[in-house]
């Protein structure tokens, strides 16, 4: 651990001021986000975060309003062109679509998912990349802090979602490691029990339940899996997919579960899990929505992935054949979960499309 805090310390001293960019807004990507920034401030590094997305999902938002967050955290548009050197956290896909395009060259990147090891071997030469297969990546924030003793006020809000984010990306420790029960236990001591538990039991809003209750209506299920969607909705509310996705994989003999909406009349989000151990769901995802889905898997093998898919613009889009376009999806989105790819595809393909210029237009994101 003494050289990994030496190469940290190293990294980060070639900043005066630290862009932390977060990909992806959830409990373990913002409270790593604000455990580095902690440190930074400690070590006398100013710091500003971007995220890229929406607080959309109702636990997001009470954190976010709770604490305040739009002080310190802006959305990703904000952060200035010229600006390439960063900390990721919770991430390490420097080629994500929901950068929107924007080019970064990390030099800290602090993850706790599978990368390609010749993406950490590149990055690794001139920064500090730490990958470890644990259950939050806050794990990995909170023994970096605890190494370089830095001491967290009693109450501190960096000690209260680094260990709700322990909390919640184990699913309640269920699916922890040793070091994420250590690294929880003393955030703990630091942390605000009360607004803990408050932002654990988050209310969920009424228009969840309707989703929920079309993705029951709509849900197709072939052998194990499972596969449904909510039509259309705005990217405000598109995190709710994931929690549908969450409680749809633990119904008996589901092994794979893919909720789908189609979100502002542009995108297609996925949200999908895996029980089954004997799957690779990297390869799942990527063979049916491209190589920029991503997928994070538990210590128990509980696998956890998406995926963006951008629909045809121009002359295919607009509200007079938004249902013909759902209807193109839902085909498409059943074949690609449900059947055997090798055997259908090119047949289901040209009858899905009928064009090549409506086929070519179709781009994974």
């Amino acid at each position: 651990m003494t050289e990994k805090i030496e190469k940290f310390k190293s990294a980060l001293a070639g900043f005066k001021s630290l862009p932390i960019v977060i990909t992806q807004v959830d409990p373990d990507a913002i409270g790593s986000a604000l455990l580095l920034r902690y440190i930074a401030l400690r070590s006398g590094v100013n710091v500003d975060i971007y995220y890229c997305g929406y607080f959309g999902h109702p636990q997001n938002r009470t954190i976010y309003t709770f604490y305040d967050l739009s002080s310190i955290m802006l959305p990703i548009k904000e952060m200035p062109k010229e600006v390439k050197s960063c900390a990721i956290v919770d991430s390490s896909q420097i080629n994500d679509s929901r950068l929107q395009g924007r080019v970064i060259e990390p030099a800290i990147i602090i993850d706790h998912h599978d990368v390609d090891i010749r993406l950490k071997e590149k990055y690794d030469e001139n920064g500090f990349v730490w990958i470890d297969r644990v259950g939050a990546a806050a794990t990995m924030l909170a023994e970096l802090a605890f190494a370089l003793n830095i001491d967290f006020l009693i109450n501190s809000m960096e000690a209260t979602l680094g260990a709700l984010a322990i909390f919640n990306d184990t699913k309640m420790l269920i699916n922890a490691t040793a070091r994420d029960v250590t690294a929880y236990s003393k955030l703990l001591e630091y942390a605000d029990k009360d607004i803990f538990r408050q932002l654990h039991s988050y209310p969920l809003p009424q228009r969840y339940f309707e989703h929920f209750k079309d993705a029951i209506n709509n849900w197709k299920i072939k052998e194990s899996r499972l596969v449904t969607n909510i039509g259309f909705i705005s990217s405000k509310e598109s995190d709710q997919l994931s929690i549908i996705a969450d409680n749809l994989i633990r119904m008996p003999d589901i092994q794979v579960a893919v909720t789908w909406g189609i979100v502002d009349n542009s995108s297609v989000r996925v949200s999908a899990r895996c029980m089954d151990p004997s799957l690779s769901f990297q390869d799942f995802l990527r063979e049916r929505f491209g190589q920029s889905s991503g997928v994070k898997t538990s210590t128990i093998g509980v696998a956890e992935g998406g995926a963006f898919i951008k629909l045809p613009a121009g002359f295919w889009s607009g509200d007079d054949i938004k249902g013909e376009m759902l209807a193109l999806v839902k085909r498409k989105m059943e074949h690609l979960v449900l059947d055997d790819l090798e055997i259908a595809e090119e047949i289901e393909d040209k009858e899905l499309y009928g064009s090549e210029e409506f086929k070519d237009s179709y781009e994974i994101l």
